[in-house]
């Protein structure tokens, strides 16, 4: 039995959980945390089911979208913008 792709699904239901958690906290939030939920789901789904080397290009994908996200952050707040 492969364990990674359980461990994938219970690490996104985790992460659900705690969107939801956060939302009722702050309901500021909601819609960043029903948002971020339907992506994790979606994500978590397209891992558990496809192939070897489409969950490789979609992890190099996803890599490349937080450094780059990283550095716009970095910038803004470089900038005085953040």
């Amino acid at each position: 039995m492969n364990y990674i792709p359980f461990a994938a699904v219970i690490g996104s239901a985790f992460y659900v959980i705690l969107m939801l958690i956060e939302s009722s906290l702050h309901p500021v939030v909601l819609p960043g945390a029903i948002l971020g939920a339907v992506l994790i789901g979606i994500l978590a789904a397209m891992f558990v089911w496809k192939s070897d080397h489409a969950k490789h290009t979609g992890e190099m994908v996803l890599v490349w979208v937080m450094i780059f996200c990283f550095v716009i952050y970095g910038l803004l707040r470089f900038w005085g913008v953040l």
